[in-house]
């Protein structure tokens, strides 16, 4: 299976579709997934217990009606809490308010056909890599993304086929990168129309596959499509069902 060859724009909603949900919840993946999405965003933690949670913040203070670090909270202790804050979180209840598995996650991307695309925010790639597997994902039907590059480095240790990209990417490091093989990359630039397009070529002619920050308007969407990026992060774009 190429990811790349699913025949619609490659859209990533970031952290779900967020106009319509809290980012992060099962509503927001749903909603990505109601749309079509090609890719559908987001961050893991695990609980002290070691339930994997999808939450962009190592703690769980931004979101719900209590605090705690994920990493010294079992999943039942996380369960006791509702996020409250976010788009139209009113208009949910309370159980689609709490903090989403990774499986509920995963879940909604197989039911829709999107892509999880997952940003590993612990070290141990092979624990996630193993809950993929176990929910029934193949290597090649994943994006395993990361700020940290040696985090790729184990995802690829433990995953031959899938796809890896680094999170705002270091350009003296691109080497090390495209060494992982099937890969791609972000340049932290948020004004698309600053990018330089060399920045864009070098990337390509090593092989490897590209995107900015987010495309949140029209005339961004048609100068990063005019750039030839790979695939597109998102906050509110989506295609037409």
């Amino acid at each position: 299976m190429n990811i790349f060859d699913i025949p619609k724009t490659h859209f990533i909603s970031h952290r779900g579709f967020m106009p319509l949900a809290p980012e992060n919840s099962l509503p927001s993946f749903y909603y990505a997934g109601l749309l079509r999405q090609w890719a559908i965003e987001t961050d893991v933690h695990v609980t002290r217990d070691g339930e994997i949670v999808c939450c962009h913040n190592d703690t769980i203070d931004q979101y719900c009606n209590g605090v705690g670090e994920i990493s010294e909270m079992s999943y039942s202790e996380i369960n006791r809490f509702e996020i409250v804050n976010g788009n139209r979180v009113e208009c949910f209840g309370k159980e689609e308010r709490k903090i989403p598995l990774f499986s509920e996650y995963l879940s909604i991307c197989r039911r829709f056909g999107s892509i999880p695309f997952i940003e590993l925010k612990i070290d141990d790639a092979e624990y996630v890599i193993h809950h993929l597997h176990k929910n029934g994902f193949s290597d090649d039907e994943v994006v395993m993304s990361s700020t940290v590059l040696s985090r790729l480095d184990a995802s690829r240790q433990c995953a031959p086929d899938m796809f890896v990209h680094w999170i705002f990417a270091e350009e003296d490091r691109l080497a090390e990168l495209c060494a992982l093989g099937n890969a791609g990359l972000s340049w932290c630039i948020s004004d698309s129309f600053s990018c330089d397009e060399e920045k864009i070529k070098l990337v390509h002619e090593m092989g490897m596959k590209v995107c900015l920050r987010a495309a949140d308007d029209r005339e961004s969407l048609e100068r990063m499509n005019a750039l030839g990026l790979d695939y597109i992060p998102t906050n509110k774009m989506h295609d037409k069902i």
